[in-house]
This record gives C-alpha cells, sequence and structure tokens, in this order.
C-alpha cells in the first residue's frame, strides 16, 4: 500500500476560484484503477493551506497517474497559483493495523 502526502501553502487564499479544480481531480482520480483513497482539504486554521491525501494499491498503480488528462488539466488551473511552500511525500505501508480503542 501506497500513502501520499500533499502540503501547500499558497501566497494568498485562492481557494475560492480552485475550488472546481479540486472537486474535479478529486472525483476522476477516485476512479483511477488502484487508487483506494483521494482527497483534498482545506486547513480550517489557514484557509492558504492544502492537504492532499491519497491511498494506493501501489507504485505501479501511482506513477500513470501523474500523465492522466486531469492531472494535466489540474496542474494548468494551480499553474497561474504562487506558492509560499510545498511539501509531497510518498510511503510504503506493509499492513494496517486496527485501531486501538
Amino acid at each position: 500500500m501506497i500513502i501520499v502526502t500533499v502540503d501547500v501553502t499558497l501566497e494568498e487564499d485562492r481557494i475560492a476560484e480552485l475550488g472546481d479544480a479540486f472537486r474535479e481531480m478529486d472525483a476522476a482520480t477516485a476512479k483511477e484503477p488502484g487508487c483506494i483513497r483521494y482527497v483534498s482539504s482545506v486547513d480550517v486554521n489557514d484557509a492558504r493551506k492544502i492537504r492532499i491525501f491519497e491511498v494506493w494499491d501501489s507504485m505501479e498503480v501511482l506513477e500513470p497517474h501523474f500523465q492522466t488528462p486531469h492531472m494535466a488539466a489540474f496542474q494548468q488551473a494551480l499553474s497561474g497559483i504562487s506558492t509560499v511552500s510545498m511539501d509531497a511525500k510518498v510511503y510504503q505501508i506493509d499492513c494496517e493495523l486496527p485501531f486501538p480503542n
């Protein structure tokens, strides 16, 4: 299992104009083979911060994701937006454990 986390801080609050691009990206990516979960959200404490959380079956199914038409459209939508920072990480997980309660 592969987990991807992306944290982006925009230079200014431009979330409202990016809403459609994020919704389209979320919906299209969730339909990709091997995508278990793909969600984006805005930080409730800072409207300039966006988080993307992804879960994939494997790297083999994640890699083609970056060549999809919806990824190209998403990157185009973001191309005019300045960022302060971006942190993207990929984790390989060998098992899922039950939540302790």
